[in-house]
């Protein structure tokens, strides 16, 4: 399995970049295939103003650049550093001003489903300073354990330590403590968390960032990657004002709808094909509340 996918890696990363869009629009209507109930469901409960045409053509493109995404995420560490540096860019507010993410403390960094994150992990390897703290991610393991490797090591590839969500909350609050920084998406579906709405419907949502900012009365942004187009992408960042766990829970979930209402781009740059709310009315999840 592992010489498939280092052959599929060397083919997309070596080839003329239309092999790699080629594949990204068949594997979408693969993935339109699976998905589109659940698609078409979260677009026109999110957007009722909205007609069919709109809901589809947006559907669509998202699964397009989902898989766009995943495609990255096996090509990458067949990409040089050259290729690398030439597709991600960091805007100057992550270095800089109120929203940077340089500086002596700890940070926690609320990161959304969005399309290129996958291209995130390079943000050590593009700015020395950023580059000499450490970087601790939450994820979960691919149950694939071949494809499980493979990516793991394209994500660490620059530096960023990736622990299990199973055993690594330790890991994150520590690196916190010790002034590094703490990467944690907020945008999954949990059946854990607290409910809220989001989009206008129900939602189980992760309060664990904003618990560990709180605890540790550490400075919170929101941190993504803005595509620019097919595998380019610009890192940015946002600074949340709340001090409290329920407070930077409500406000990065503000933050992230007006985002994806304030354009057909931004929207169709999420991952619609994620049930976000599928747990948001399950029997056992508390309102959000101090």
């Amino acid at each position: 399995m592992r010489i498939l996918i280092a052959t599929y890696a060397w083919l997309l990363a070596s080839l003329p970049e239309t092999f790699a869009r080629a594949n990204a629009w068949g594997l979408s209507w693969v993935l339109w295939g699976l998905r589109r109930k659940i698609i078409r469901r979260n677009l026109a409960a999110s957007f009722p103003d909205k007609d069919r045409a709109w809901v589809r053509r947006i559907g669509r493109l998202s699964c397009r650049r989902t898989a766009e995404m995943g495609l990255y995420a096996i090509a990458s560490p067949r990409l040089s550093e050259t290729e690398i540096r030439a597709r991600i860019q960091l805007h100057p507010e992550v270095l800089e001003g109120p929203n940077s993410l340089r500086g002596p403390h700890g940070q926690v960094l609320f990161v959304p489903h969005f399309t290129l994150m996958e291209m995130m992990s390079a943000v050590k390897f593009l700015d020395a300073d950023l580059g000499r703290r450490d970087w601790v991610t939450l994820y979960r393991p691919l149950d694939l354990a071949a494809a499980e490797v493979w990516v793991k090591a394209s994500r660490e590839r620059f530096g960023m330590r990736l622990v299990s969500r199973r055993e690594g909350f330790g890991q994150t609050m520590q690196a916190v403590r010790d002034g590094q920084l703490a990467i944690i998406l907020f945008d999954q579906s949990t059946h854990l968390g607290a409910q809220m709405r989001f989009m206008g419907r129900p939602v189980a949502t992760t309060d664990l960032p904003g618990i560990i900012a709180q605890r540790f009365k550490a400075p919170a942004r929101i941190f993504w990657a803005e595509r620019t187009g097919f595998w380019r992408c610009r890192l940015r960042s946002h600074a949340l004002t709340a001090t409290d766990s329920v407070g930077l829970t409500l406000e990065s979930n503000a933050w992230l709808e007006a985002r994806l209402r304030s354009s057909d781009e931004a929207c169709a740059d999420w991952l619609w094909a994620h049930d976000r709310w599928k747990h948001g009315q399950a029997p056992g999840i508390k309102p959000l509340q101090a």
